[in-house]
């Protein structure tokens, strides 16, 4: 049969190997009907693209006080992880829970009702052997948060100034959340713990009296001191806290893939110094404001951390030697 078309504009090759040709000139409807036919074949491979690695779903928790600047390092590093495993195990998306107490998050994990719930806890042993959690023995603050300078009314401040020894602070009633572990640790060290439902509420607590020391870690001390819910309170220059508090990701144990993939691309992200950066931008600067060589530091047992292997400990960063 004669052609009357005689450029050559596509070919394309069928899985059985025969190969078909599309000759068309522009000023003949057929060349209309083949720039339909490649735009809807490219939408249709576009998508046969994407699902050979479906999306990801990863659900984190936002932060209590916020503002346009914050974002919880948890979901940073959460976003490392998931873009450095990218090509490997396909895109994802990361979407935010409204903000919630530490007790309300946990529920909302245990009983896994957000798709891939991904949460930053401090490690208990009692949360290690819950049957439905699985987690990653990686300290995401590398240790950041186990240092403490405590929000108080300039009233105290004196007295907190001479204190070298945690018998010291039995006259002080401390500030935390429902749940956390600060308020056991605490109390196992023979202190007075009042919990709240929220940071805010802490603040509201500390400023009316009814709690003396809200204590926090240096990267959150600083950033909520600048925030309008600290009430203008602020610290003394002498007394800091220090209790081992590793931080790991958990998660519903259904959701372990989600797990693996994340734990996979921290290995590399530390591997190739970008965890690292990120974790210096979050923290280091608080770190050093916070002068800790410089202050009384009293330290407490964890009780929470008997059974943990203390393979986590390789990467803690000590700000005392900056190491």
């Amino acid at each position: 049969m004669k052609m009357d078309y005689g450029i050559l504009t596509h070919q394309c090759t069928k899985p059985e190997g025969l190969s078909y040709r599309y000759f068309f000139k522009r000023e003949t409807p057929g060349f209309l009907f083949y720039l339909l036919l490649t735009a809807t074949s490219l939408v249709f491979a576009d998508e046969h693209v994407q699902t050979d690695k479906q999306l990801l779903i990863v659900t984190h928790k936002l932060p209590e006080i916020t503002s346009p600047e914050q974002e919880l390092h948890e979901v940073d590093v959460l976003r490392l992880a998931l873009e450095k495993t990218r090509a490997e195990y396909g895109p994802y998306e990361l979407r935010g829970i409204p903000p919630m107490n530490r007790a309300r998050a946990l529920a909302a994990m245990h009983n896994n009702i957000y798709p891939n719930l991904v949460l930053q806890i401090s490690y208990e042993d009692d949360l290690a052997n819950q049957e439905k959690l699985a987690y990653i023995p990686f300290p995401l603050d590398r240790g950041a948060l186990s240092y403490r300078i405590c929000f108080m009314r300039d009233t105290l401040k004196a007295k907190v100034s001479t204190i070298t020894r945690t018998e010291q602070l039995k006259n002080f009633t401390f500030g935390a959340g429902i749940g956390w572990a600060d308020t056991k640790v605490l109390r196992h060290n023979h202190l007075q713990v009042v919990e709240a439902n929220s940071v805010v509420n802490l603040f509201r607590m500390t400023k009316a009296g009814r709690i003396d020391l809200f204590c926090r870690g240096p990267s959150e001390y600083f950033y909520e001191q600048a925030h309008e819910n600290s009430l203008g309170l602020t610290s003394d220059t002498q007394l800091a806290l220090y209790y081992p508090l590793p931080k790991f990701f958990f998660a519903h144990k259904d959701n372990q893939q989600t797990l693996d993939r994340i734990k996979h691309g921290l290995e590399i992200a530390y591997k190739d110094g970008s965890f690292n950066k990120l974790w210096r931008k979050r923290h280091i600067l608080g770190l050093q404001a916070a002068g800790l060589p410089k202050r009384n530091l009293v330290k407490m047992e964890n009780p929470l951390i008997k059974h943990l292997s203390r393979d986590y400990e390789t990467y803690l960063y000590d700000p005392l030697t900056e190491q």
